[in-house]
């Protein structure tokens, strides 16, 4: 007895499947940039962060990574609309390795979208941390594009590095907001505007302190009670002191 014919609706049912697989696999497709040139011009057209891959093609967890992260259709579109992806070989790119002191990869950055660091990753990255990561970067990074524009003209700006750190502060980046206070606080503008120079160092603690770190963010409060003994940012420094030395499991003398 031979074999029916399949029926009309049992072909759309499998070619409605086949289009299912196609379109997935569309989707889950990551359309990274090869250089950070490009991908610059496009997230400045976007106002996107731009995210980063250090990878080699010999590199284990780096195909682990392309399998079963990026292979996600849902962090693929995820990236897709968040981010600039960009990845570049740990072997051929040699001065941006340099550039940002990769020593091992995988090594993901989030930058913004002239490319400057904002948080890095070490290592493999789960789906649902690197979605995390994502999600949490600020949605809107023109004030930062703004700031680091005049920082690509003028890196030692006062102001600019002031007002970058702060906006860095308020979208929750506190160690890389602390790293551009710390290159203000060595500008000549910080010798010259003492209230400023207040301001940062009182917000430097704070910022180590949302870090959980008690020993930089004490270190910091006492360099400011004693720089400006009276300042108005005085009560704010005790408070913050006091919550550095108790989560040094010290008592403030």
């Amino acid at each position: 007895m031979s074999a029916r014919a399949p029926t009309l609706s049992a072909l759309a049912a499998v070619f409605l499947l086949f289009a299912g697989v196609l379109h997935t696999a569309e989707t889950a497709s990551i359309r990274w940039h090869k250089t950070l040139q490009q991908a610059t011009a496009v997230a400045l057209k976007t106002n996107k962060p731009i995210m980063i891959e250090f990878w080699a093609d010999w590199c284990e967890p780096c195909q682990v990574m392309e399998k079963d992260v990026y292979s996600d259709p849902n962090i693929a579109g995820l990236i897709d609309a968040a981010v600039v992806p960009l990845r570049l070989s740990f072997d051929n790119d040699k001065q941006l390795v340099r550039r940002y002191e990769v020593e091992a990869v995988p090594y993901l950055i989030f930058g913004d979208s002239y490319g400057t660091e904002l948080l890095h990753h070490r290592g493999i990255l789960a789906t649902k941390d690197l979605s995390a990561i994502i999600r949490a970067l600020p949605s809107d990074i023109s004030e930062i594009n703004r700031l680091d524009g005049v920082l690509q003209k003028d890196n030692r700006s006062f102001d600019a590095l002031k007002d970058f750190a702060a906006r860095l502060r308020e979208t929750n980046l506190f160690q890389v907001s602390n790293q551009f206070y710390e290159r203000a606080l060595k500008t000549d503008g910080a010798k010259k505007n003492p209230i400023a120079r207040e301001t940062i160092l009182r917000d430097m603690g704070l910022n180590f302190l949302e870090l959980r770190d008690g020993k930089q963010a004490a270190s910091v409060f006492e360099r400011c009670l004693k720089e400006f003994p009276n300042g108005e940012s005085r009560s704010s420094c005790q408070g913050g002191l006091r919550q550095a030395y108790t989560l040094m499991g010290r008592k403030i003398q």
